[in-house]
C-alpha cells in the first residue's frame, strides 16, 4: 500500500512540475511576441538572427540576456527550493529547463506558425554573449534534458534512504 501511496505521489509531484514548466516556456514565448509586438516586427526571423540584430534597438540584446538570466534564477531557487538532494535538484532543473524550453519553440509554432523548418536560425543562448545555431539543435538539448532529468528524478524515488 505504502508503494502505491508513494508512487501516486511521485505522479502528482511530477505533474506539478511539468505544469510549471509549461507555463515557464509560455511565459517566455509570450515575451518574445510582446518584444515584436513593441518593435512592429511580424516575422520572428527578423530580430533574432545572425544578421539582424545590428538593426534593432541598443536595449534588445541587453533585455534579452537579463530575461534569459531571470529565467535561470527563477529556475534555480525553485529547485532550491523544493529539493533537498544533489540529484534531484538536477533532475528537476533538467526536465523542467528543458520542457519550458519545447514549450516555449511549441508555443511559437502555435502561434505565429514559426519556426518554418528544423533547420531555422535563431539565437539559442544570449548570455554570456548571442549563441545562434538551428532550431533542431535547441530541441534535441531540451529533449535530452527532459530525458535525463526523468533519469534523475526515477533514480530518487527508487533511493531507499529517501523515504
Amino acid at each position: 500500500m505504502k508503494t502505491k501511496l508513494t508512487r501516486s505521489w511521485d505522479y502528482n509531484r511530477l505533474a506539478l512540475l511539468s505544469a510549471f514548466a509549461v507555463a515557464l516556456g509560455y511565459l517566455q514565448a509570450l515575451a518574445r511576441l510582446y518584444i515584436h509586438h513593441i518593435l512592429g516586427i511580424g516575422s520572428l526571423v527578423a530580430d533574432f538572427g545572425p544578421n539582424g540584430l545590428h538593426q534593432a534597438p541598443d536595449w534588445l540584446i541587453s533585455s534579452q540576456q537579463t530575461g534569459q538570466i531571470a529565467l535561470l534564477v527563477l529556475l534555480t531557487a525553485f529547485v532550491l527550493l523544493v529539493a533537498r538532494r544533489l540529484s534531484y535538484k538536477l533532475g528537476i532543473f533538467l526536465f523542467a529547463g528543458g520542457l519550458a524550453h519545447l514549450t516555449y519553440y511549441a508555443t511559437l509554432k502555435l502561434a505565429t506558425d514559426w519556426p518554418i523548418s528544423w533547420i531555422t536560425q535563431d539565437c539559442l543562448l544570449w548570455i554570456p554573449r548571442p549563441w545562434y545555431g538551428q532550431i533542431w539543435i535547441a530541441v534535441l538539448v531540451s529533449v535530452g534534458a527532459v530525458a535525463l532529468g526523468l533519469l534523475l528524478l526515477r533514480g530518487f524515488r527508487r533511493s531507499p534512504t529517501n523515504s
